[in-house]
């Protein structure tokens, strides 16, 4: 995918899948909308459209907050600004270059990514075990984000959730993010578990607890790249965002604590000397960034034990929502 430059004017290569507000929105001409991967996925796109992730096409812009923020921020039209679509709606074009029209609230693309380059690959009727390797690489090589693929999947939740751009709140007071969980979000009312279960049950545990570290890799990850962009260190944003980035510093550091995974301490020692007590030295911090991004991908695929983490995934509590089985 042809993403924008980050806005920090640091070009980070492990971005290159995101398509959320940090990176830049969707390429509109390579956007499906839900009803084209309701064909196949009726089940998935049922519980999609009773989630806030759908509903936010119309709940935003009637919101009183939506109201107030767009006011602060000198926007008309909170549907129609830039800054508010890239991370609570999809647009839709024709043609590259062609002004895209707003589809549908965070969908299928905004989750996967733009799909109608992947598409083919990916809806291949018949498949057979021989064939599925190649034509999910050749889906992923062609921009989709699989669920199978945690990291990828936790970094393009969290660059919305942990939300890129500054001015928002300290001018228009929207909040710094979300209080997210991979674990308990994911699972809770936008849960599509079908790939792994028919009947929508809950994720495993293996695959609860590589979403545990995943989730708080990618929201240092993104919370760190934020903060090389901050310019006002004592503004909403920025304490807001130094407090969650230290807290996701903290938690990894117990998962380092409670598990003999080589690839957790890693991800860990990447960030271990990271504070804000000083001036931030830019350096240091992208080479951070780039040490947890390597070591967190290759954790991803290699799926060490985690079992070890099970009383901290237990710990999370209630799931955000509910689906239904």
């Amino acid at each position: 995918m042809l993403l924008r430059l980050l806005k920090c004017g640091i070009v980070l290569s492990f971005f290159a899948w995101s398509a959320s507000a940090l990176a830049g929105p969707l390429e509109e001409w390579n956007v499906s909308g839900p009803e084209k991967c309701a064909e196949c996925h009726r089940v998935e796109y049922d519980i999609w459209e009773e989630t806030p992730h759908s509903l936010t096409y119309e709940s935003m812009p009637d919101s009183d907050k939506g109201i107030e923020i767009g006011e602060a921020m000198g926007l008309d039209d909170v549907v129609e600004a830039e800054l508010c679509q890239s991370c609570h709606l999809t647009l839709q074009s024709e043609a590259e270059g062609e002004l895209g029209e707003v589809i549908a609230g965070v969908s299928c693309d905004s989750c996967h990514g733009a799909s109608v380059q992947w598409m083919e690959p990916h809806a291949k009727e018949d498949k057979t075990p021989q064939e599925m390797t190649s034509l999910w690489a050749a889906s992923e090589a062609a921009g989709m984000i699989r669920p199978g693929d945690v990291y990828k999947f936790a970094m393009n939740c969290l660059a919305c959730h942990v939300v890129p751009q500054e001015k928002l709140v300290n001018t228009g007071g929207h909040p710094a993010g979300s209080e997210f969980n991979l674990v308990s979000w994911s699972q809770g009312i936008v849960r599509h578990n079908t790939f792994y279960s028919a009947d929508n049950n809950m994720a495993s545990p293996e695959r609860k607890r590589m979403m545990a570290v995943m989730g708080v890799a990618a929201e240092l990850q993104i919370g760190l790249t934020a903060a090389l962009s901050v310019n006002d260190a004592r503004g909403d944003y920025a304490l807001a965002l130094f407090a969650r980035i230290q807290k996701a510093k903290s938690a990894l550091s117990d998962m380092a604590d409670k598990t003999s995974s080589d690839a957790v301490q890693a991800i860990y020692d990447a960030v271990a000397n990271i504070d804000f007590s000083g001036p931030m030295d830019q350096t240091k911090v992208t080479t951070a960034i780039s040490n947890l991004a390597t070591s967190a991908m290759a954790l991803s695929k290699q799926g060490d034990d985690l079992s070890a983490l099970d009383s901290l995934v237990e710990s999370y509590g209630e799931y955000h929502g509910d689906a239904e089985s």
